[in-house]
């Protein structure tokens, strides 16, 4: 998919906040070839990239009347994940976390749909003005993602462990250790969106992947009162639950080894050779950690955070 946009890079950076939105028009080439346009309005998103990127992700949000009718029909707000820097090693950082979010298709059946895209970007400042072409991403709007499972984003500003769906939450906590991703919460839907059906408990949907081990981000860092260094060290942040919940999505990580290294085969000829043979090893490391019971123990099983709501 091919997209294009204009912007001041400087405006998104300096803006004092997520819910300030600067107009700009959204181009895209149709499936007959032939390009359109829609009116968007786009805020910055994440404070570490905001930081230390030259290209910050982006809330791309569009009206009703601008989306009826294409390919963007039902998007009210997504969001532009672009490389950090315009270089093949922020590249490759892009391929992995896209990765990523094909790992969890196979891990859980709710998931926002993400698509690649061709960004060509204009950084506008004054008069003058700079092209850039990026690979980038494209994650669905968290309503539309909502609505295919018949069901609504929670708004809670609290969401207690013992409403949440525990398999699937589960699944995503051992997820989230085997990428090494501790910038998480369900609790308080920090890179989580949980979302509401009637018949069932709430049911955890995450996304940004880019300050766990597996990507490997410059700018990623772990939290300061975590008991871990650097992003590339695991730690299970998970709640405990019962033994044979814990064993059952042991056993289901395993029957999935295969297919989550045939994704991680297609990125091989997407990155530089150093990043595929370092994330080949971070991912065969986290199942020899769940094969063996002592490591599993000391790793998973034993980390587990109490449940105490």
């Amino acid at each position: 998919m091919e997209i294009a946009l204009a912007t001041s890079l400087n405006d998104l950076r300096q803006a004092k906040s997520d819910t300030m939105f600067f107009n700009s028009m959204l181009r895209y080439k149709s499936e007959d070839g032939s390009w359109d346009s829609i009116r968007v309005e786009l805020s910055t998103r994440g404070n570490s990239r905001r930081i230390r990127c030259d290209f910050t992700s982006v809330r791309t949000k569009i009206a009703n009347k601008e989306a009826r009718n294409t390919i963007f029909d039902g998007e009210k707000a997504l969001k532009l994940v672009p490389p950090c820097e315009d270089s093949e090693s922020f590249y490759d950082l892009i391929a992995k976390e896209f990765g990523y979010y094909k790992f969890y298709e196979k891990i859980s059946p709710y998931y926002f749909n993400i698509r690649l895209v061709n960004l060509t970007l204009t950084a506008t400042r004054g008069r003058r003005s700079k092209g850039y072409q990026l690979t980038s991403f494209l994650i669905e709007d968290g309503d539309k993602t909502a609505k295919r499972f018949d069901a609504k984003i929670s708004d809670s500003k609290l969401v207690r462990p013992n409403i949440v769906n525990d398999t699937v939450a589960l699944k995503q906590d051992f997820f989230s250790f085997m990428i090494g991703n501790t910038d998480w919460s369900n609790t308080v839907q920090h890179t989580i969106k949980v979302i509401e059906r009637k018949d069932s408990k709430v049911i955890p949907l995450p996304y940004d992947f880019d300050m766990s081990g597996f990507v490997s981000a410059s700018y990623a860092i772990p939290y300061d009162y975590l008991p871990i260094q650097t992003v590339q060290e695991r730690l299970y942040r998970g709640i405990c639950r019962e033994p044979e919940l814990v064993q059952y999505v042991r056993d289901y990580f395993l029957m999935k080894e295969q297919v989550l290294n045939e994704i991680l085969g297609t990125l091989q000829s997407e990155i530089q050779t150093s990043q595929y043979i370092m994330a080949r090893n971070y991912i065969s490391e986290f199942f020899e950690i769940i094969k063996d019971d002592k490591q599993f123990e000391a790793q998973i099983s034993s980390k587990c955070i109490p449940n105490t709501y």
